[in-house]
C-alpha cells in the first residue's frame, strides 16, 4: 500500500499552499506563482470570511429588504395629511372698537368723562382749546335744537327765552343774527296793525250780516204790506166803477199802493247795497290776512334761514374742537389723561369700544397655494396673546374667499366653531379685536401621491 501523507487544513477549510478543499475529499493544487489561484493575493483574515458560511441575516436580507420595502410602500399610499397655508387672521366684534383722532394740533381744553366710562352716541368725550366758552356752545346747542325741530315756529319763538351774554367765538356774528332775526319776528307779532285792522272788519261785517237780516225780515213784511194793498186797490177799482167811491179816493188808494211798491223796492236796493259792503269786508279781510301771512312767513324764514347758518357753523366748530363719541360703548383713555395736554392732527386721543357682539373673522393669505383653499375646509387659529400649548386653537372653517387680490393678498371670511372657545375647552375672554395666525387645512394627500405630483412636474417641464 502507498504511503499517505496528512494534508494540514486549516478550521476554514484552505490550506495554505493547496486552496479550498474540496467538500467530497478532494482539492484543488495550489499553484505556488499564484498564477491560477484567484484568492493568493488576500488576506488570511479575507480568506477566513470568504470561507466562513453566511449568517441568518445574511441568507434573509433580501427577503427581508422587500418587505420592508413593500410596507413603505403600503404606507405611502394610505398615509394621507393636508397641505397647511399660512395666513394672518383678525377676530373681531360685529361693531370693532373705534379709535377718535384729533383733527387739530391744540391743547386739550376740557375731558368731560372718565376713562373706562360708559357713553352715548353723539355724547361730547374731550373739547379742544378755542376762544368759546362750552357751557355757551352747550345752550346754543339746545336752542337750535328746540326752533329746528318745532312743527310751529310762531308759538316757539313766542314762548322760548333767548340767552344773552355768551362767548361764543367764531359763532358770535351768526348769534347775533339769529338773536335779531327772533326780535323783528317777536315785533311783528307784537306790533303789527293787520291784526287790528282785521279785527275792525271783521266787526264791520259781522255788524253788515247783522243788518242783511233786518232787511231781509222787512222785505218780507213789505210784500206783505203790498199784497194787501194791491187787494185793496183792486176793491177800490171795482168801487170805482160802481160809483160807489168817488175818483179822488180811487186815486189815494192807488198812491198807497204805489208808495208800497216804493218801500219795497227801497228796501230790497238796501239788500243789494249791504251784500256789496258784505263782499268788500270780505275781500279786504282777505287781502289784509294774506299779507299778514306773507310777512309773517318772511319774517319765520329769516329765522329758519338764521338757525341753518348757526347751524352749519357750529358743525364746523364741533368738527374742529369737539371729540364725540360716534356709537354707544364704553371709553378708553390712552397716551391723554388730563386738560392743557397738547395734540396733534391725526393723533389718537381715545377709543370706544361698543356692546360685544357676534364676533367676525377675517383673513389675508398671498398668491402662493391659494388656487388650494375651498369654502368648508378647517383652519386652526393660534393666538399670540394666548400660547396655544396653554390655552388651545381656536377652530374655524372658511365660508368665503375674494376672487381677486389686492395688494398681493385674498381675503378669507371664517367662521368659528365655537366662538371664544378652544379646542381645549378654554374660554377666551370677550374682546373687540384679536389678531391670530391661521393654518388652512386643504385637501389630504397621501405621500405617493405628493411624489408621483411632483415627479410628473418635473417631467412635464
Amino acid at each position: 500500500m502507498p504511503e499517505q501523507h496528512e494534508i494540514p487544513i486549516s478550521s476554514n477549510g484552505v490550506h495554505p499552499h493547496y486552496g479550498v478543499a474540496d467538500p467530497h475529499g478532494a482539492h484543488e493544487p495550489h499553484d505556488p506563482h499564484g498564477a491560477h489561484e484567484p484568492h493568493d493575493h488576500l488576506s488570511e483574515e479575507v480568506t477566513e470570511i470568504i470561507g466562513k458560511m453566511p449568517s441568518w441575516l445574511i441568507r434573509r436580507g433580501i427577503s427581508l429588504t422587500g418587505v420592508i420595502l413593500l410596507s413603505i410602500f403600503i404606507g405611502a399610499w394610505f398615509f394621507k395629511f393636508p397641505d397647511v397655508i399660512a395666513s394672518k387672521i383678525v377676530i373681531s366684534s360685529g361693531n370693532p372698537p373705534i379709535r377718535l383722532v384729533a383733527r387739530s394740533s391744540l391743547p386739550i381744553q376740557l375731558i368731560s368723562v372718565h376713562n373706562d366710562e360708559q357713553v352715548t352716541t353723539g355724547q361730547t368725550l374731550c373739547v379742544l382749546a378755542n376762544s368759546a366758552v362750552y357751557a355757551d356752545i352747550r345752550k346754543i346747542n339746545t336752542l337750535l335744537a328746540q326752533l329746528d325741530t318745532s312743527p310751529d315756529l310762531a308759538a316757539t319763538l313766542q314762548k322760548i327765552k333767548i340767552p344773552g351774554a355768551l362767548q361764543l367765538g367764531d359763532l358770535q356774528g351768526s348769534y347775533t343774527d339769529l338773536c335779531v332775526a327772533i326780535q323783528g319776528y317777536l315785533f311783528f307779532i307784537t306790533h303789527n296793525t293787520y291784526q287790528a285792522t282785521i279785527g275792525s272788519l271783521t266787526r264791520q261785517a259781522t255788524y253788515s250780516g247783522q243788518l242783511q237780516k233786518e232787511l231781509t225780515t222787512r222785505q218780507g213784511m213789505l210784500q206783505e204790506q203790498l199784497s194787501l194793498q194791491h187787494n185793496r186797490f183792486a176793491a177800490d177799482s171795482s168801487l170805482v166803477t160802481d160809483k160807489i167811491i168817488s175818483p179822488m179816493e180811487y186815486g189815494e188808494s192807488k198812491k198807497k199802493m204805489l208808495d208800497q211798491q216804493m218801500s219795497m223796492g227801497n228796501n230790497k236796493s238796501s239788500i243789494i247795497q249791504n251784500s256789496l259792503q258784505q263782499i268788500e269786508y270780505q275781500k279786504d279781510i282777505a287781502q289784509l290776512t294774506l299779507q299778514r301771512q306773507s310777512e309773517d312767513n318772511t319774517l319765520q324764514q329769516k329765522v329758519r334761514d338764521a338757525v341753518r347758518r348757526l347751524e352749519g357753523q357750529y358743525a364746523q366748530w364741533a368738527q374742529t374742537y369737539l371729540i364725540r363719541s360716534p356709537t354707544n360703548g364704553k371709553v378708553t383713555f390712552f397716551k391723554f389723561w388730563k386738560e392743557n395736554q397738547y395734540v396733534t392732527a391725526g393723533e389718537g386721543i381715545m377709543m370706544v369700544t361698543p356692546p360685544m357682539q357676534d364676533y367676525i373673522v377675517h383673513g389675508t393669505v398671498g398668491m402662493s397655494n391659494t388656487g388650494k383653499i375651498k369654502v368648508g375646509q378647517r383652519v386652526i387659529m393660534k393666538l399670540p396673546s394666548y400660547p396655544f400649548e396653554e390655552y388651545g386653537t381656536l377652530n374655524g372653517r372658511v365660508t368665503h374667499r375674494s376672487m381677486v387680490a389686492m395688494d398681493g393678498n385674498f381675503s378669507l371670511e371664517i367662521q368659528l366653531d365655537n366662538n371664544l372657545t378652544t379646542n381645549t375647552g378654554k374660554i377666551i375672554p370677550p374682546q373687540p379685536e384679536l389678531e391670530a395666525t391661521g393654518e388652512i387645512l386643504t385637501q389630504n394627500k397621501s405621500i405617493l401621491q405628493r411624489l408621483f405630483e411632483r415627479i410628473i412636474g418635473h417631467t412635464q417641464r
